[in-house]
């Protein structure tokens, strides 16, 4: 019985191994497998679900025909339609709109799209077989489309609607309709015709006879919009030819009884600055009818510049101290701002109150129908300090829509106000002081909201200069007098009103758990939280790191309905809430399309994108936590091979940018390298790579990755995972900065590789982005670059955080790659860190891939730098031989002749 045991477990053995060997490590090959879903729709019904796979790499792929997938998520049933990338489901999720279109083999040119209606319950399919188009309704039978019947007497084409039942086949046509818009399921129509040279406004039955509301040959209607939900509009009429391209004339009309009224004549409303007149449009009457807003424009019309030849013999830039923008930043579209002043127009009074003047930018109103403030911005004081700040402030008032009133707000306000929907109070946080504050429009008193909280309603984890964001609003109570806001953690209820302490929506339970709790809902546009019903939350566990789905009950319960280790991003909810799609993956798990009822007993997978992974060597990812120099928890990831074999030491690339902890689900995709190593390439291939989290300290950006990454580092060199002698890192962008101060600060690398790196904080301060034309220094006043401070006020913690001054310190041999076309990080950055290295005779290969950017977007050089890349590390952590291009250089009369990869 014993030997019997042995033998099995030797096969055993012998197969497991024999498994392993089969597996191929991930190569450029490999990378050609790869796909990726798209087209990912699920009906309204929640029944079907369309899609189509991708090759990530299309290479080799062109000739592929196109298939989109159509699968019945009850049955499990799948169809393939073939040479169809566009389908669209309608009626209410019973039906398919699908375009066939020739196939890529065909190049005769003779074969055009086909469309194809597909009743889902029969799968009986129609042709469309007219030449025109049809327009399908999400939630209806009936479609529509329009064709040509001939001219009329200006020569434009008159033309036939038809509104068509795809099931009874019923149909009504109408003809020369100009505009139309249905409306109850496509029951009722409201359109305007064009006859005798005017046009007519009329509304009614679609099956039936349609009232005529307005028309007028000599008091002409130009245009028309409705208000959906109350089914009421307004129009526009040009009181004689001279008003018709800015009609004087404003007509608000009732859908439902047909009548109509005069609510503005513009030739009567006198501007309070008569150099200004009011411009016609449609403008919808808000507050019961009695407030409309209008814009004024100049009674004179600034001339147009005489169209002159620029002098072409040379060009000058003349760049001015108190620009108001950069010229960089003129040349790169962002251009002077032209406004208008706005104005509320008073129906009652015949009166126009000034709202905004021209010199500001923004009105912040309410989205309910009745309100009698608003809150208008000025950015003009601030907008030529956007060089040096991050994003734009303004001042902000508040407007009293009776009599224009203006009161200050806040100075130097840095985000958006808020309105409640009912329109009573405006919420603003504060960024500065990491508050939340309401502001009674009436008393005008502003009151601190989120202080009884007790947590931070802040990013907890932010390490920048600029201000923390807040986690943000998560929805409205009681018609707009609660609001719920989101700490890290949990959802709070705020009673603007005053009556009630404040309390948490979710008991505290996600901060006891450790988990971020934030709604999951069918539609995000939606304002409203219904806690008289389950509310589903997705969830993310801050020390697992698993993600998951929950329920908060009525009763304030939080339930489990599903977690695991992976990540997950929902693309749809049915309006109904009883089914969802969503994608799953992680490491190990490609990002597939699952299917579940909402209460997700049953989830089931649709997709299965990648079944080669199964084929490769692709090793495993485990979360590691250590202690840094700062003495604080640190927290990192470590991707290890296939055959880890924890006796053994291995060649490790440390590679980092910011945190990759809540990256540890995240599916990798094989690929070539745009700049950054392709992990799971260098894991297949036996090396481990260790992604450390960097958090910052203001001003010691530099000596911040030194604490996480170097620290990091001698952890596994402590734990037996690292061979101190072959370890290599490397960075891009900002991690490629610190990959280049690491290596003045430390000895422990073999080798580095700095991708795009600022070598001198002190000349890279003033250096321009090319891609948005911003002078850099607010990178380091205010966002990643973390230093706080102008380079006057202190320059020797720019000199201190600067590679370049440290040069001589570097005993690591680099490879640095910069292209001279980066648009984010000079390139005289990378060029310098070079010549620096060259001058001290030290190691150093500098690639610049001619004419490309920050990131490579040629598929060419990708496919070099994938393979220089992954020599120089295999050199130096594997012992490769040196290839020919870096032991000889090559030269301008070799580049595109020798490559010298052997």
């Amino acid at each position: 019985m014993k030997r019997r045991y042995i033998l099995l477990c030797c096969l055993l053995f012998a197969w497991l191994t024999d498994g392993m060997a089969q597996k191929k490590p991930l190569d450029m090959e490999a990378y050609k497998l790869w796909r990726r879903v798209e087209g990912q729709h699920m009906s309204d019904d929640g029944k079907w679900i369309t899609y189509r796979f991708v090759y990530i790499d299309s290479e080799g792929h062109e000739k592929d025909s196109p298939v989109t997938y159509l699968h019945h998520n009850e049955s499990g049933k799948t169809y393939e339609l073939e040479n169809v990338r566009q389908a669209h489901f309608f009626n209410n999720g019973k039906c398919l709109k699908y375009v066939v279109s020739p196939s890529p083999r065909d190049t005769s040119g003779l074969v055009k799209d086909s469309v194809f209606l597909l009743t889902l319950r029969n799968m009986k399919k129609q042709l469309w077989d007219r030449p025109y188009d049809c327009n399908e309704s999400s939630d209806s039978p009936v479609m529509t489309y329009s064709y040509p019947i001939g001219k009329n007497e200006k020569d434009k084409d008159i033309k036939r609607l038809v509104i068509w039942n795809y099931e009874t086949g019923d149909s009504t046509v109408m003809d020369s309709l100009d505009y139309h818009i249905l409306l109850d399921n496509n029951k009722t129509i409201i359109y305007t015709k064009e006859r005798d040279g005017y046009k007519s406004l009329y509304a009614g039955p679609v099956k039936g006879k349609q009232k005529l509301i307005y028309g007028n040959p000599d008091a002409r209607l130009t245009n028309f919009t409705l208000d959906r939900e109350n089914m009421k509009g307004v129009f526009t009429v040009a009181s004689d030819t001279s008003f018709l391209k800015d009609p004087d004339l404003l007509y608000a009309f009732n859908m439902k009884d047909g009548t109509y009224k005069l609510i503005m004549d513009t030739k009567e409303v006198v501007l309070p600055d008569t150099a200004y007149k009011v411009r016609g449009g449609l403008n919808m009457p808000f507050n019961n009818g009695r407030y409309i807003f209008v814009d004024g424009v100049p009674k004179v019309a600034t001339p147009r510049r005489p169209k002159v030849e620029p002098d072409k013999s040379f060009e000058l830039e003349l760049w001015k101290w108190d620009d108001e923008l950069s010229q960089s930043r003129q040349r790169n579209g962002r251009g002077y701002r032209r406004n208008t002043p706005k104005y509320v127009y008073h129906v009652d009074t015949k009166e126009c109150v000034l709202v905004s003047p021209a010199e500001f930018d923004q009105v912040f109103h309410p989205t309910c129908d009745e309100y009698n403030y608003v809150i208008i911005s000025n950015e003009a004081p601030y907008r030529g300090l956007t060089d040096w700040r991050d994003g734009e402030s303004s001042d902000l008032y508040l407007v009293n829509l009776e009599t224009g009133e203006r009161k200050l707000i806040f100075s130097d306000f840095r985000q958006r106000p808020v309105w409640s929907p009912n329109g009573k109070y405006a919420l603003f946080y504060h960024g500065e002081k990491k508050t939340w504050y309401k502001l009674e429009p009436t008393t005008g008193e502003l009151t601190d909201i989120s202080s009884a909280i007790g947590y931070p309603v802040y990013d907890e984890e932010h390490d920048k200069p600029k201000p923390a964001d807040s986690y943000g609003i998560a929805g409205w109570l009681d018609g707009g007098n609660k609001v719920v806001l989101y700490d890290r953690y949990d959802m709070w209820v705020i009673d603007l009103t005053g009556k009630n302490a404040v309390y948490s929506l979710t008991n505290g339970w996600g901060r006891k758990n450790n988990t971020s709790l934030r709604l999951l809902k069918a539609n995000y546009d939606s304002k409203w939280i219904d806690t008289k019903q389950n509310v589903l939350l997705k969830t993310w566990n801050t020390e697992t790191l698993d993600q998951g789905v929950y329920v908060l009950t009525p009763a304030r319960k939080i339930r489990k309905l599903m977690e695991g280790p992976y990540a997950l991003n929902f693309n749809q909810v049915t309006n109904d809430g009883k089914y969802c799609m969503y994608i799953r993956q992680n490491y190990h798990e490609f990002r597939d399309i699952w299917w579940s009822k909402t209460d997700f007993v049953r989830p089931v997978k649709i997709t299965d994108t990648n079944p080669q992974q199964k084929d490769y060597r692709w090793g495993s990812v485990k979360l590691v936590e250590w202690t840094n120099f700062e003495g604080k928890r640190n927290r990192g990831l470590l991707y290890l091979p296939d055959d880890y074999d924890s006796s053994k030491r291995y060649p490790v690339i440390v590679n980092f940018y910011e945190t990759h902890t809540g990256d540890i689900h995240v599916n990798p995709v094989p690929a070539l390298s745009s700049a950054m190593i392709n992990v799971v390439t260098y894991v297949s291939n036996g090396y481990v790579v260790f992604m450390p989290d960097v958090h910052f300290t203001i001003g010691a950006p530099g000596e911040s990755s030194y604490n996480a990454v170097v620290s990091g580092t001698r952890m596994l060199i402590d734990r037996g995972i690292a061979d101190k002698d072959r370890i290599g890192i490397q960075g891009h962008s900002w991690s490629g900065y610190q990959v280049a101060y690491l290596v003045t600060r430390t000895n422990m690398f073999r080798c580095a590789s700095p991708g795009a790196a600022v070598s001198s904080m002190v000349s890279a301060y003033t250096g321009i982005r090319e891609g948005s034309g911003m002078p850099r220094m607010f990178m380091y006043e205010e966002t990643q670059s973390r230093m706080g401070k102008t380079l006057w006020d202190d320059p020797e913690m720019y000199i201190k955080n600067s590679p370049i001054f440290y040069a001589d310190k570097i005993q690591t041999p680099l490879l640095i790659f910069h292209c001279d076309k980066d648009e984010a990080v000079p390139y005289s950055e990378g060029l310098n860190l070079f010549l620096a290295m060259r001058r001290l005779q030290k190691p150093a290969w500098l690639l610049n891939y001619k004419g490309d950017k920050h990131f490579l977007y040629n598929k060419a050089a990708e496919m070099d730098w994938t393979i220089r890349l992954q020599q120089f590390f295999d050199h130096y952590l594997k012992d490769a031989p040196m290839p020919r291009w870096m032991k000889e250089g090559i030269n301008i009369d070799e580049r595109g002749i020798d490559q010298k990869y052997d």
